[in-house]
């Protein structure tokens, strides 16, 4: 069942990463996280066709390949047209140019990472279950 694969986490910071990792165990979800701290070699990854992860949870701001670079790359490569992930941007950035952009790449959500822990792990929690949700429901009435 699709809910069940990996979810896929690109960010280059330790701390936020380390922070994730808490986040994700706190939230007890059996999936496998995957971390890269390099988005090329999140790219190189996701290349694989056999590769089709539950959920990629993305830093916007990172070094070599930015979120936005690496979204459009994903966008437009024929090997992603038939994989159906859900593409999530995290990031400290809250100004307008950065929401719009990302809504530019069609993403499915765009999570502020802020310095409230709780908070921070509250919003991961809604973003996972809708997408456990909306999977589960589209799994079940379409096959």
């Amino acid at each position: 069942m699709k809910r069940h694969r990996d979810i896929l986490v690109i960010e280059d910071d330790e701390d936020d990463r380390e922070i994730l990792q808490e986040i994700f165990r706190d939230l007890g979800y059996k999936n496998n996280i995957i971390f890269f701290a390099d988005s090329t070699e999140a790219l190189e990854y996701l290349r694989r066709p056999e590769i089709e992860p539950f959920v990629v949870i993305s830093d916007i701001n990172m070094p070599k390949l930015g979120g936005f670079e690496l979204r459009n790359i994903i966008l437009n490569e024929e090997i992603f047209m038939d994989k159906d992930i859900p593409y999530i941007f995290i990031s400290n950035a809250q100004d307008e140019h950065s929401i719009k952009e990302a809504n530019k790449l069609s993403i499915q959500g765009y999570i502020h990472k802020g310095s409230d822990y709780n908070s921070y792990k509250e919003r991961i929690r809604n973003m996972i279950d809708y997408w456990r949700e909306n999977i589960n429901s589209f799994t079940t009435k379409n096959g």
